[in-house]
């Protein structure tokens, strides 16, 4: 299954749902900032499949993010591209 990723301008967060229960250490983000420099961030487990990552301490610009499993195969990466 194909997670989905999507930017969220009213709240600042990027979220989606991964299609599996997002138990601790499902998911990572990988974040790249204006100057092509990647952050990868571990999402926050939830008790369901859905996902969500804060944006409130990055700056403005235009990001790159991809949704991606810790565990290869366990869904399909997702890419976004958001400005904040």
């Amino acid at each position: 299954m194909k997670a989905s990723i999507q930017y969220d301008k009213t709240q600042n967060r990027l979220h989606g749902k991964l299609g599996l229960d997002n138990v601790p250490y499902t998911a990572q983000l990988k974040l790249k900032n204006p100057e092509g420099v990647t952050e990868t961030l571990v999402v926050p487990s939830s008790k369901s499949d859905e996902w969500e990552v804060g944006l409130d301490r990055h700056g403005p610009g235009k990001y790159e993010a991809l949704i991606v499993p810790r565990v290869a195969g366990a869904f399909e990466p997702t890419r976004c591209e958001f400005t904040l």
